[in-house]
């Protein structure tokens, strides 16, 4: 996005995403009147891409809906410098010649350094040839406090709601090697888990109310089953599911140190999870969708056992990572898994793209069409 004198720029998709993934009873403006305004008193389009129109300055915007709740992305238009990733700091770079430079870093290495300037063109630099270079702490993206009013943001908000356009991704038969059921215990309750996972930020980003209930699909050690017991509350229900006796007893044993006592527990096979229809509010699984055996089998059963208006929650260790402490098995790229997840019924309705070293995508049902 751009004002009369400050460009927009990357940090608009940098705010963690601590919230809830869709609250569409929050959004409160008109989307129509908010993509006006998007593309002409924000001249947002000239550093946004949205559907393959606009700059390249900012990120593509086209699936920001997936991304923020309303409420962050109204952060964002007022003040995009609460909460910014250091790669999308603001790059300064001053030059022998006096000349002084803004920008976002595009690549560095010890040698030089290529920014995209406040025009949306490359700049590259020697290190050697510049008398200072700097990241600062804020935004190239302006404040639209002033620019727009609170109404007037509330339509931009809505307008961005709205923009849900993933990349397509192709049909293809599944190639990837499935792993077999891990049993590594040690691994699972490694001390350095929390720090590395964020389990906290992730359940509470979810917003599951409570009362809900909720199957945790491959419990292993019960490392979330206690989290999403404590989230639904007394009056709610987790149901721990794994294909592994042993594994449903550490998770009981867990659950039990932590003196809950609002979790079922029910020995799954490799085709069906073993819940009735209807029955869930959410199903969430760990990383255990690359272990299923039978994955067509085991997800059409578990899409059965979904309410209407249900989540799926994949979670996975991410192929793109190199932080992803697990192996090449136990790791799924987002194209792996939407390609698979997908057709079996299901549409993205939110991406956790603050986990540092996962892919965290919610799902629901594709909705049926009619046939009157």
């Amino acid at each position: 996005m751009r004002s009369a004198t400050k460009v927009a720029c990357a940090s608009f998709v940098c705010l963690l995403t601590v919230a809830a993934q869709s609250d569409p009873a929050r959004v409160t403006g008109d989307a129509a009147i908010g993509r006006t305004l998007f593309e002409s008193k924000g001249r947002c389009l000239s550093c946004h891409a949205v559907d393959n129109r606009g700059g390249s300055l900012g990120p593509d915007l086209s699936w920001i809906g997936l991304l923020r709740t309303p409420e962050l992305l109204g952060r964002a238009l007022t003040d995009p410098d609460s909460q910014i990733f250091r790669e999308y700091f603001t790059v300064v770079v001053e030059t022998k010649e006096r000349e002084k430079i803004e920008g976002v870093a595009q690549n560095e290495d010890d040698l030089s350094i290529q920014i995209r300037d406040a025009r949306g063109e490359l700049r590259s630099f020697l290190k050697s040839d510049v008398t200072d270079l700097r990241r600062e702490a804020r935004s190239p993206m302006p404040s639209y406090a002033s620019t727009l009013s609170a109404v007037e943001i509330d339509h931009v908000v809505a307008y961005l709601r709205t923009l849900r356009t993933l990349w397509p991704v192709d049909a293809e038969e599944r190639t990837r090697s499935i792993a077999t059921a891990s049993e590594n215990v040690a691994f699972f309750n490694r001390p350095e888990r929390d720090v590395q996972e964020r389990p906290d930020e992730l359940v509470k980003a979810l917003a599951i109310p409570e009362g809900a209930t909720v199957a945790d699909i491959g419990a292993g050690t019960g490392y979330f089953t206690w989290r999403l017991a404590q989230q639904v509350g007394p009056t709610g229900k987790v149901i721990a599911v794994d294909i592994q006796k042993r594994m449903l007893d550490l998770t009981a044993a867990t659950v039990k140190q932590h003196k809950l006592t609002n979790v079922d527990y029910v020995l799954a096979s490799d085709t069906d999870p073993g819940l009735p229809d209807n029955s869930l509010d959410s199903a969430f699984v760990a990383y255990a969708y690359h272990e299923f055996s039978e994955p067509e089998a085991f997800m059409t059963a578990l899409r059965r056992a979904l309410k209407p208006d249900g989540r799926l929650v994949i979670l996975e260790y991410a192929k793109e990572s190199t932080l992803a402490p697990a192996g090449p098995l136990h790791k799924m790229s987002l194209e792996e898994i939407r390609r698979e997840i997908e057709p079996m019924g299901f549409v993205i309705d939110g991406l956790m793209d603050f986990l540092p070293m996962q892919h965290g995508v919610i799902f629901i049902k594709r909705p049926v069409a009619s046939p009157f």
